[in-house]
This record gives C-alpha cells, structure tokens and sequence, in this order.
C-alpha cells in the first residue's frame, strides 16, 4: 500500500503542474494561458499569448466551441480581422484592450472559476483544443 502512495506522488506533482502551466504547444505554435472574464450577456472575449517558435509565417484562421455559436478575431477596436499572423519569433498577446477573440452568441453565462474548450485553428500548424479558464483576469487589466 505504502508503495502504491510513493510511486504515485510523482504523477499526481506532474498533473498539478500541468494544470498550473495551463500552456499548449501544437508543431511551431505555442498557446499560454487562454482566459476569458465572467459575462452574463451572449458575448464574451478570449484572451491568450500565441508565439511562433519556427521559421515559417503562420496564422490563427479561427476556431469553435461549443459554448457559443460563433468564434471570431477581433482588433482593437471590435472591427473582424479574417486572421491573426504569427511571424516568427515575435510573440502576439491577446489581452484587453487589443486583439482578441470575440465569442458571439453564448448559450450560456460564464461563471468565475469554470472553464470551456475552445478549438483554434491555425493554417499551417492545423487544430488543437484548449481550455479557456473564466476569471477576473490579471490585476488593471
């Protein structure tokens, strides 16, 4: 028994780290801490830092959740973007008050502390699904 408890503290300290990390990584393209704020309305923004680590120009093209009928990209300003482009070695931060992707049509609230899959979907690198964490967001933002 005692055994047992030894050989799996090391897997349940990786588990918690990965949750804490809360990073993706799909080929060239590195994904941080997707989070969106609490919203009651039937629209939300998704917020995340996206870095190119390869040698070749990608672009976030768009993606879907289940949680909303649409995912768009959005500028600052609210006006549709078609991508975002991911240059190489030169990181893009999704965050209030700048780019974003824009959740329209919610079927539900997001409350504080919940999260959602949301599938990003990038030109050269493809798909991969995230978890978006709904939170308060960082302090003055």
């Amino acid at each position: 028994m005692r055994r047992r408890v030894l050989l799996a503290a090391p897997l349940a300290l990786v588990a918690e780290r990965a949750a804490w990390a809360h990073s993706y990584q799909l080929g060239h393209v590195e994904i941080g801490h997707p989070w969106s704020r609490p919203s009651v309305i039937d629209r939300a923004a998704v917020f995340l830092a996206l870095s190119n680590i390869g040698r070749s120009t990608d672009r976030l093209a768009g993606g879907s959740t289940p949680i909303a009928q649409e995912v768009l990209l959005r500028a600052e300003d609210g006006a549709p973007l078609e991508y975002l482009e991911l240059l190489p070695h030169h990181p893009l931060a999704l965050r209030p008050g700048r780019k974003y992707i824009a959740l329209i049509g919610l079927k539900g609230p997001l409350v504080l502390d919940e999260s959602f899959p949301l599938t990003l979907r990038f030109d050269r690198a493809g798909e991969v699904t995230v978890t978006v964490m709904v939170e308060a967001g960082p302090e003055g933002e």
